[in-house]
């Protein structure tokens, strides 16, 4: 997946991405009902419009969680609805999308600050139903997006819910830390709940620099950050012990999402090379008295979720 790219291929119904083989990297093109890697002869299915592209040992090692994530979000009644973030009054989560509509609207306003083109090509990442990638398809930018959730209601095919021409939406079934795709290759990346899912957050900051081209820029929403580690951790452990009361299972840590943490996320993607800014945390006085008063109701300061804006360098 480090070869240099050649311009992207067009697929049926005006969809494109620069899709590279998962185990030489070389480049794939169209063959039959799929994509084909000529240099190893080995050949991707693609199934409800989305490219198979996930080697088949990470495959079957991600079963597991994904089966207890898919559960866990129908159970919970997550689903992808026509025209989110937007959703009528009454819906059961009306102040959680409106929260995510306001950072969303937010960070692409941010983004455009910083390129320098006002048709972009995108990349989303842990897109889930690509809600994020149908909004800016819809806008007129080129988008891809990848999960290793398939979903049909929840995962990356339940985009069709979302779009009249899915086909305009490139997808792909792969992880975020070790992307199909060429080098260089999108002028803006966004991470929409999803950066918080990686356990390796260097690596995936590296993976997702090295398919941003010059001058592009990493959007990083709707993930839960803390200020104090430890509060973080007091989050995923009640959320295991939730679980495990649910589905009387014992639930292992690493089949859960975290978090960040703010004190580590200029160092981190510094050293990823990104210039980071955040915005919409709040100042010194609002943050204590939000902390007070989060202890007292929950025993435990909360997330925040601040807008992240990086910018790579070099």
């Amino acid at each position: 997946m480090k070869n240099p790219s050649p311009a992207p291929m067009v697929e049926p119904g005006g969809a494109w991405a620069p899709w590279r083989c998962s185990y030489c990297g070389a480049a794939l093109l169209p063959h039959g009902e799929g994509l084909r890697c000529a240099d190893e002869d080995r050949w991707f299915g693609t199934d409800g419009g989305v490219h198979r592209l996930l080697p088949a040992e990470r495959r079957r090692a991600l079963q597991p969680f994904l089966e207890l994530y898919q559960r866990t979000r129908r159970d919970e009644g997550w689903r992808a609805e026509r025209g989110l973030p937007r959703v009528p009054p009454g819906h059961p989560r009306a102040k959680l999308w409106a929260g995510r509509a306001l950072r969303f609207e937010r960070g692409l306003a941010l983004a455009a600050q910083s390129l320098a083109t006002t048709r972009w090509d995108v990349l989303e990442v842990g897109a889930g139903c690509a809600w994020v990638s149908a909004q800016l398809v819809e806008r007129g930018h080129r988008v891809a997006a990848v999960d290793v959730n398939l979903d049909p209601f929840d995962g990356l095919r339940a985009a069709d819910r979302l779009l009249d021409a899915p086909l305009r939406l490139a997808r792909g079934e792969a992880e975020m830390d070790e992307l199909p795709l060429a080098a260089s290759s999108f002028d803006l990346v966004i991470a929409s709940g999803a950066l918080h899912y990686t356990h390796d957050l260097p690596r995936t900051l590296v993976e997702l620099r090295r398919v941003t081209r010059r001058g592009g820029v990493l959007l990083v929403l709707d993930s839960p950050t803390y200020r104090r580690r430890p509060d973080g951790e007091a989050m995923v452990a009640d959320r295991m012990a939730a679980l495990e009361r649910r589905y009387g299972l014992s639930i292992p840590r690493e089949s859960q999402s975290s978090y960040l943490v703010r004190g580590e996320l200029r160092g981190v993607f510094g050293s990823a090379g990104w210039t980071l800014e955040v915005h919409g945390w709040p100042g010194p006085l609002r943050e204590t008295l939000r902390d007070l008063l989060e202890i007292a109701r929950h025993g435990r300061r909360t997330a925040r979720f601040p807008i992240l804006l990086g910018r790579r360098d070099g």
